[in-house]
């Protein structure tokens, strides 16, 4: 009998240790601005959430007469915080498709760049993150692309990861890189009727049985921001990005059908497009409750916390649609 109550006491005692050492992960935030000025909502997010890592994009690259160049670099119009800053750079599967590409080059010029970018601006940095939908046909030369950024530079290397990549990593491989970042958005079909392209819950749990044997560690990127899907006889005709429910209601040309679906009653100009009698305007964002969804559902998946969180994207118009509390729940790892 002694035995036994010294096992279960045994296993007590490992049992608080383990819990004990969970270390929770960081929150961090991407920037996506072509040009860096925080207002003091955005200052203030970064101070009392405790932040200290920021991933601002600098640059996309794409092609100009079959060459990859870098496309609308960022401009500096304030000084970055006191926090690390990665910066971030876009490119588009169109460049890793060509035949053409001079991978070695294009990881030379991507260094050269970001450091002039760093000079100019007083920034150091230790880390540069490549964010690119690689396809099956392009992958060869995107993995040859990240081992060449390697041998270029001393600071690490990290890519953006979507979950079809990891659920079909044999398939579309996995990038020679420091680390991965899961981009947990962007997951459905964009399009007029009621569906959510930005989060849908029963589309991402088909993807999430890859998380816990994937050989590659992630971080998560989670979705903070909205957009107005908007469309004429059922044919999506753009985006119209950073509009809340709340936005559209304020127009007196637009009627309410739903939650988050409106209609244009007359032609009228709004947020900086014109727009017809009949026309349909849908709204999609992430509720504070389902981004504790995600998490929630992330993490039993993948059987481990994060080391951070990264919210896309630091603005005020979509911090201030949620309570910060939120954002201090997320990193508390279960």
């Amino acid at each position: 009998m002694k035995k036994i109550l010294l096992g279960i006491l045994l296993m007590l005692v490992i049992s608080c240790v383990n819990t004990s050492t969970k270390t929770n992960p960081k929150l961090s935030f991407y920037y996506w601005k072509t040009s860096f000025l925080l207002d003091q909502v955005e200052r203030e997010t970064l101070q009392n959430l405790a932040v200290n890592k920021l991933y601002i994009r600098y640059f996309d690259v794409g092609l100009k007469n079959g060459t990859a160049v870098p496309i609308s670099p960022i401009v500096f119009k304030d000084t970055v915080p006191q926090l690390e800053v990665v910066p971030v750079i876009y490119i588009k599967n169109e460049v890793v498709l060509s035949d053409k590409l001079d991978v070695k080059k294009l990881a030379n010029q991507v260094v050269d760049f970001v450091l002039q970018i760093n000079e100019h601006n007083n920034i150091d940095c230790q880390e540069i993150q490549i964010d690119c939908d690689w396809s099956l046909t392009s992958k060869d030369r995107f993995f040859s692309l990240l081992e060449q950024l390697r041998k270029e530079t001393d600071m690490k290397i990290s890519a953006t990861i979507r979950l079809h990549q990891v659920k079909y990593a044999a398939k579309t491989g996995v990038p020679p890189v420091d680390r991965g970042v899961l981009m947990h958005y962007n997951m459905g079909r964009i399009a007029s009727d009621s569906l959510n392209s930005i989060y849908d819950r029963t589309i991402a749990q088909k993807y999430h049985s890859g998380l816990k044997d994937y050989p590659l560690h992630l971080d998560y990127a989670l979705p903070i921001y909205s957009w107005v899907v908007h469309s004429r006889n059922d044919q999506v005709i753009r985006l119209v990005s950073r509009l809340r429910v709340s936005d559209l209601k304020e127009q007196e040309a637009l009627a309410q059908q739903s939650g988050s679906q409106f209609v244009v009653k007359r032609e009228a100009s709004m947020f900086g497009f014109v727009f017809q009698k009949g026309d349909h305007l849908k709204v999609e964002s992430v509720s504070a409750e389902q981004l504790k969804e995600m998490i929630t559902d992330l993490y039993q998946a993948s059987g481990t916390c994060p080391n951070e969180i990264i919210l896309y994207d630091l603005n005020s118009k979509n911090i201030n649609y949620y309570d910060q509390e939120i954002f201090k729940e997320m990193v508390r790892c279960r």
